[in-house]
């Protein structure tokens, strides 16, 4: 017999899965021997609270994304409320409607009333759609010596502006052609830094600016119009500036002559053309020659220096 004879090929049986004893046929298990499984076969009391740290952790961090999801949403909802509300609030509510416009004076030539007037326009408007280039170009159109404006807001409907205008350079005096003085012959006003024409001045200060006679000006000058190019003005003052400390001699009177684009010193009583079209160096150097060649004594009106080539005196 051999031996697949003896033992006959037995056929694979299948495992049912497995199942917890019923309670009714479990032993009851005595602490001693729970103790002594604990010992063999349970785990660490560092383990252990690892374990339960780690379980407790991970409710957390879920708790906390699902509040976190829930703060999100809410915030988005409450951001598109407020801006419905801010857009609605803008849109009918009388709130942020500019209601007063303050302007802050900080020179005695500033006409108040006249800035008011200027910008009514913006009056009635929301203070957020107000830019300050847009007051610029309002006041720019009235007030031509505005040196620096700053705009403020202040919520909830007041707009204040501070304007600084130009500093006066000059003491002005129309003068006729034929050299007499229109109307009293008493100074009508200033000029600014850049050129503009001011009929007000300033309490203090304005007595020690240089005094300019006018002549040949056609239309009597408004307020804020250009009446002599700072160019020109620059000009005249480097002529006087070289004049003091080169030849030692001080300008008594000045006298511009606007179409003619000239302006005429007094020096020790004699007058000095100079016109703005030739260069001022050329015309200092002929004068310096005229010096040097002649002498101031033997003029007794004008020395002429516009000619290119040559000095006329009389």
């Amino acid at each position: 017999m051999t031996m697949r004879q003896r033992f006959p090929k037995i056929a694979p049986m299948s495992l049912r899965p497995a199942h917890r004893i019923p309670r009714r046929f479990m032993r009851p298990v005595s602490a001693a021997t729970k103790r002594l499984v604990a010992r063999r076969h349970g785990r660490r009391l560092k383990e252990r609270v690892g374990s339960r740290f780690r379980f407790w952790s991970r409710g957390v961090q879920r708790n906390m994304e699902g509040w976190k999801r829930s703060f999100l949403r809410w915030a988005a909802v409450a951001a598109i409320g407020l801006t419905i509300l801010t857009v609605g609030i803008l849109i009918f509510s009388p709130i942020g409607r500019i209601e007063e416009v303050r302007v802050v004076r900080t020179d005695p030539r500033l006409d108040i009333e006249e800035v008011l007037r200027t910008l009514s326009p913006l009056f009635g408007r929301y203070l957020v759609a107000i830019s300050t280039r847009e007051v610029r170009q309002l006041l720019d159109e009235k007030f031509r010596d505005i040196k620096s404006l700053d705009v403020s807001k202040r919520y909830p409907s007041q707009l204040q502006v501070r304007i600084e205008l130009d500093p006066l350079v000059a003491q002005v005096k129309t003068l006729d052609p034929d050299g007499g003085t229109t109307g009293t012959g008493v100074t009508i006003g200033f000029l600014t830094e850049r050129g503009t024409y001011s009929a007000a001045g300033t309490e203090t200060g304005s007595g020690s600016l240089p005094l300019l006679q006018v002549v040949d000006w056609g239309i009597r000058p408004e307020p804020g119009a250009l009446l002599i190019t700072p160019e020109f003005f620059h000009t005249m003052r480097n002529a006087e500036e070289i004049l003091r400390t080169q030849f030692g001699q001080t300008v008594s009177r000045r006298t511009v002559y606007l179409r003619a684009q000239e302006f005429h010193f007094t020096v020790l009583g004699i007058g000095l053309w100079f016109d703005v079209k030739t260069p001022l160096e050329d015309q200092l150097q002929r004068y310096r020659t005229f010096l040097q060649g002649v002498g101031l004594p033997f003029a007794k009106e004008y020395v002429d220096l516009r000619i290119s080539d040559k000095v006329i005196y009389k």
